[in-house]
């Protein structure tokens, strides 16, 4: 089943971030009724931020990596993952809830991205 119609007419001159990530997928092919693996991303500067980030993430059922600095990325790197089905709703949901997780942490939420499931 494609991506249905309501969803289509939501994403549709939405300015909304989620809405934008959503809308760009289906424009590359993406199938939003079928399950996909978001990425959700967060950047610590210190160690022990990217830790507890990463620690409250797995709590909340995703699985976690974290990636140490680097020279072209010198922060921590936190990367969520979650087998979902895109839905906006859920999206915007989980952005809320991140934003506030990482300003409990002093770390910042940098969004999420998905590979391309047809």
């Amino acid at each position: 089943m494609p991506t249905s119609p309501d969803l289509l007419a939501r994403l549709s001159n939405n300015d909304d971030p989620d809405a934008k990530v959503l809308s760009k997928m289906v424009a590359l092919g993406a199938d939003l009724s079928q399950p996909h693996f978001p990425h959700f991303a967060f950047d610590a500067k210190e160690e022990a931020s990217a830790m507890a980030v990463a620690e409250s993430l797995a709590q909340l059922d995703f699985d976690v990596q974290i990636f140490g600095p680097q020279d072209d990325a010198p922060t921590w790197q936190v990367v969520a993952t979650r087998r979902m089905v895109p839905d906006l709703d859920e999206l915007m949901a989980l952005t809320v809830q991140f934003e506030m997780l990482a300003k409990t942490h002093g770390v910042v939420y940098d969004g999420w991205g998905a590979e391309i499931v047809e």
